[in-house]
Parts: structure tokens; sequence; C-alpha cells
């Protein structure tokens, strides 16, 4: 099981959802899942901390 604040650490800094499932050894659709409410409460990749 991968930890969600692991998924947002890599996802954060610029790196594609593509390319999360294969660095971390999760689904594509879970990394999806645990993304959109991030996306929904503000930050985007590479943006400001």
């Amino acid at each position: 099981m991968v930890d969600i604040t692991e998924l947002y650490v890599h996802w954060y800094p610029g790196r594609s959802k593509s390319e999360l499932p294969a660095s971390l050894g999760v689904d594509r659709k879970t990394v999806r899942k645990c993304l959109v409410s991030a996306e929904a409460s503000g930050p985007s990749p590479g943006g400001p901390r």
C-alpha cells in the first residue's frame, strides 16, 4: 500500500500522472482517485508551496 503523502510528494514537483503508477507500484486508477481531491482543493503540480 502506498502512503498518500508519498503520492503527493512525487506529483507536486511536476511528475506526470502517467509516471506515478509505474514508479510507486500502484494502479493508475488509484493515482487518479487520490489526485482528484488534491486538484479540487487547489494545489497544482509545480505551483507555490
